[in-house]
């Protein structure tokens, strides 16, 4: 009977090689990957924090007049600010709405980390909210966004 003697040393640097080679290849698409994801989150969460200043802004319980504006900007962590057109600047409701906005949202990606952004809307007339965006790199990122967004 032949006594199993396992792995030789060939065998498994063979098999090493094979590994780090394979990891050579797959890690810059995975890191990639992760990074796209990331850039994804923070223009979705953006829009959501633009998306609940519209309704804000047309909401009766907040009672905004028009010319009412609603500054979304930052460099990494963007905070909300509101100002208000009118005398309702006492209304606990959006003073409440200004405390939870005005904590922000903290970039994720690498890319947004580092850029200044400033989305700056305005309550017209008629109730809906325009929006001026100034962040050419968010904007070359999801041209998407730009066009739901823009002025």
């Amino acid at each position: 009977m032949k006594k199993n003697q396992g792995f030789s040393l060939v065998e498994l640097i063979v098999v090493i090689a094979i590994m780090a080679v394979l990891v050579g290849v797959l890690a810059p698409a995975y890191l990639r990957y992760v990074e796209k994801s990331r850039k994804s989150t923070d223009v979705s969460s953006i829009s959501d924090i633009m998306a609940a200043a519209e309704k804000v802004a047309i909401d009766p319980q907040f009672d905004l007049a028009a010319g009412s504006k609603f500054t979304l900007s930052g460099t990494g962590t963007l905070s909300m600010d509101v100002t208000v057109a009118s005398t309702d600047a006492d209304n606990p409701a959006l003073d409440e709405w200004k405390a939870i906005a005005g904590n922000g949202y903290t970039c994720k990606s690498k890319e947004f980390k580092a850029v200044e952004m400033s989305f700056e809307g305005t309550l017209q007339p008629a109730g809906n909210v325009t929006w001026e965006i100034d962040a050419e790199k968010l904007i070359a990122f999801s041209p998407d966004f730009a066009k739901k967004w823009q002025s």
